[in-house]
């Protein structure tokens, strides 16, 4: 297993340990339906919770799909909460680039560790150092891709299980509704290798 294929598989497995890992420290879930497991020489915390990994798992399966086509752009993971005018808490924003990487060597290989398990650790100190969210706080993912793409998987059976719908927010309406701020946290983390660039943004 090379090329395309290799680097999709470590995309979306570093996509599924990151959004795990955000969701256990932001507590937005019960610790107890999390379990330690080890990935790249440290302790990530995953979850056992069957409604919430299945969501994961339709979510990723898209992802895995649009970057195999390399159409995935963004995923974002979207703290929320029900309240129409202050929607938004926080956005996770992990950029995604296309790129080919060969790890055929075991240097190549460790270079590639070592990059996650910075940006990993990197990742958990950054958020300890946000506000407390509040009780009624949930979240979502979103997949950013291009409109060509979002119709060719909305017409894949395979995909049928996915919600996909075409984001027709208005930037008057962004404005209106939530205000960034703390951009100073730009960026959480980043592995070169891999090409996946992750910032947060909180909302006022």
């Amino acid at each position: 297993m090379s090329g395309p294929t290799l680097e999709t598989d470590v995309v979306i497995e570093l996509l599924e340990i990151y959004i795990n890992s955000i969701l256990f420290a932001r507590q937005l879930y019960p610790a107890g339906i999390f379990r330690a497991r080890r990935a790249y020489n440290i302790p990530v915390r995953i979850s056992i919770f069957k409604p919430l990994n299945e969501y994961l798992a339709r979510t990723l399966r898209a992802a895995r799909e649009l970057k195999h086509r390399r159409k995935l752009h963004k995923v974002e993971l979207v703290v929320c909460r029900d309240d129409p005018v202050t929607a938004t808490l926080e956005s996770y924003v992990f950029e995604v680039e296309d790129r080919e990487f060969s790890l055929e060597t075991d240097e190549n290989l460790m270079e590639l560790e070592e990059q996650i398990r910075k940006s990993l650790l990197n990742l958990d100190c950054r958020l300890r150092g946000l506000r407390k969210l509040p009780s009624d706080a949930t979240f979502k993912v979103l997949l950013h891709t291009t409109e060509a793409a979002h119709v060719e998987l909305g017409n894949n059976v395979k995909f049928q299980g996915f919600p996909m719908a075409k984001d027709n927010t208005t930037e008057e309406q962004l404005q209106l509704g939530m205000q960034k701020t703390n951009t100073q946290l730009l960026p959480v983390s980043h592995t070169p290798t891999v090409g996946i660039q992750l910032y947060v943004e909180e909302y006022l």
